[in-house]
């Protein structure tokens, strides 16, 4: 049977329990998650889950008791590590999406299908013809968990606060980060010349487009303009056909 995924917040680190020096178990102590395993998945003792925290390793444990709980606090999870090993769903290559806000629905279908396609990094970017200036970041940390969780990634993605197309700009310029932007004005877009980057940044634009001055302020910066043809895509559409050829 598969297992479910879970994300642990805080590093997951074994403890001997107290009181009984002749138990070497493995054992780990969960809060985050008891409420959902308790009242959502109904799991009980005995059960299994898989847990990360974003170190590249995968625990299986066993819940063995849930404790404390009242009120408002549904309390503690103890499990039992049963087995650790290494997370080995990575990318070919570190990406950072730079995605221009778009409404609300649209950003965070982008946020989940990003994090499934393994991007290190989402950075919300205010352009010119951005239909909404501001975003619930931690809703999207929350959809980014758990995307996370069931594409069996071993990281979840950082999700930056909004930034204005200037700064985002300005970042890059400062990194020297290799980057690319993609708008059906650019030129064709070939995978051979980004074989050997180990770590890019990807910026797709607004409905609408990027405009003619953030079109120019990309020249300037000596990003390279770059295209899948001369059909226009919707944002999210860019994004899935983006991160899909450099991603893997």
């Amino acid at each position: 049977m598969r297992l479910h995924r879970f994300f642990s917040n805080d590093p997951i680190v074994p403890t001997i329990e107290s009181g009984n020096q002749n138990d070497t178990s493995d054992l780990i102590t969960q809060k985050s998650s008891t409420a959902q395993w308790k009242k959502v998945f109904r799991f009980g003792p005995g059960d299994r889950v898989i847990l990360f925290d974003g170190s590249g390793r995968d625990f299986t444990c066993e819940i063995l008791e849930y404790k404390g709980g009242n009120g408002n606090d549904d309390g503690e999870t103890v499990l039992k590590m049963v087995e650790t090993r290494p997370n080995n769903v990575k990318p070919v290559r570190n990406v950072s999406l730079y995605a221009a806000v778009v409404k609300k629905d649209t950003f965070e279908w982008i946020v989940e299908k990003a994090t499934e396609l393994g991007v290190s990094d989402i950075v919300p970017v205010i352009a010119e013809r951005s239909e909404k200036k501001n975003l619930n970041v931690e809703r999207l940390e929350k959809i980014a968990i758990e995307a996370s969780e069931q594409s069996g990634r071993g990281t979840v993605p950082k999700i930056h606060p909004v930034i204005s197309f200037s700064d985002a700009i300005a970042e890059i310029i400062k990194r020297k980060q290799p980057a690319i932007v993609f708008d059906p004005s650019g030129m064709k877009f070939s995978e051979k010349d980004f074989a050997a980057l180990n770590s890019t940044v990807v910026f797709i634009g607004p409905e609408g487009g990027w405009s003619p001055d953030e079109l120019n302020a990309f020249k300037k910066a000596d990003i390279p303009i770059l295209s899948f043809g001369p059909q226009i895509l919707r944002a999210e559409t860019a994004v899935i056909a983006a991160l899909s050829r450099l991603v893997f």
